[in-house]
């Protein structure tokens, strides 16, 4: 990378990494003892060098991201692996900003609780848009589903320490609560599916990906309060009727919550609805299942 200070130079990899993120949310993932006023600057500098764009929108904030130029310099550096996409243009950038914002929020909360508890959760601890493949039971049909963010977070109690992975799903209140459970259902697939190949050696496919296989964290955004109140009862009502899928409870663990309880109280509050186990009290997301593989 050219001669850029600190702040700029993980600033570029940081919305090279995401695909994009507010002011606020920049001056929170790096340096939140900084004013705004000092983050957009800066941010502005990067603006300049033709490194980032800053994209407006009416009544929203203003949403940055890497020009060509910049993300050929982070993938230069090898700070983080190349991503296979680039930069939308700004038309798409309406359509991804609001989800996208939100996904980086929810990343955030986890950075926050980090940083509070002592824990390991930084600004590049989860990653963007993940495909995971498999197939059906009778190994015919191919699916696909593609988590939002698998996010990894060490956590600390008492000097024992101990990683904690989610698929995270965002949904902004628009996709119907029954294709939300169907899409807990291709959680589950994947999870059962081993592959045919000889060389498999009867192992699921997502052992050579994951130490554990990760909770599944749903998080809802994108409306008040109480409707997102009854989008978690219905979700999870969805959950247990759907056949198959209760029955998982023992292999999967997936739980539900809002993007608002996340911030606060937080992930290590009893915030999260379990979807699969019998009882349906909430959770921290941290909790260790009875019982499955995460």
């Amino acid at each position: 990378m050219p001669r850029l200070d600190p702040f700029k130079r993980e600033a570029l990899v940081v919305l090279y990494w995401h695909r994009m993120a507010s002011t606020e949310q920049m001056r929170r993932l790096l340096a939140p003892a900084a004013s705004i006023r000092t983050v957009q600057h800066k941010l502005l500098a990067l603006q300049a060098a033709g490194l980032a764009v800053g994209v407006h929108r009416h009544h929203a904030p203003r949403t940055w991201h890497v020009t060509e130029s910049g993300a050929e310099l982070v993938e230069e550096s090898g700070r983080v692996d190349a991503r296979s996409y680039r930069i939308p243009r700004a038309a798409a950038v309406e359509l991804l900003q609001d989800h996208a914002l939100d996904v980086v929020e929810t990343g955030l909360a986890f950075t926050t609780a980090a940083r509070r508890r002592g824990d390991e959760c930084g600004p590049l601890s989860w990653t963007p848009e993940v495909a995971h493949r498999f197939r059906d039971g009778r190994g015919r049909r191919q699916g696909v589903v593609i988590a939002d963010a698998v996010l990894d977070y060490v956590l600390d109690e008492d000097g024992r320490r101990s990683q904690r992975t989610f698929f995270i799903e965002l949904d902004r209140a628009t996709m119907p609560v029954a294709r939300l459970a169907q899409k807990l259902r291709s959680y589950v697939q994947y999870h059962d599916y081993i592959p045919g190949k000889p060389n498999s050696g009867g192992r699921p496919a997502w052992r050579s990906r994951y130490a554990r296989f990760p909770r599944l964290l749903i998080v809802l955004s994108g409306a008040a309060e109480h409707v997102l109140e009854r989008r978690l009862t219905d979700l999870r009502a969805y959950a247990q009727a759907m056949h198959g899928l209760a029955l998982a409870g023992d292999r999967v663990c997936a739980l539900a919550t809002t993007l608002r309880r996340l911030r606060n109280p937080g992930p290590t509050a009893d915030i999260a609805l379990p979807l699969l186990a019998e009882s349906g009290a909430p959770v921290p997301v941290f909790a260790w299942p009875k019982a499955g593989g995460s």
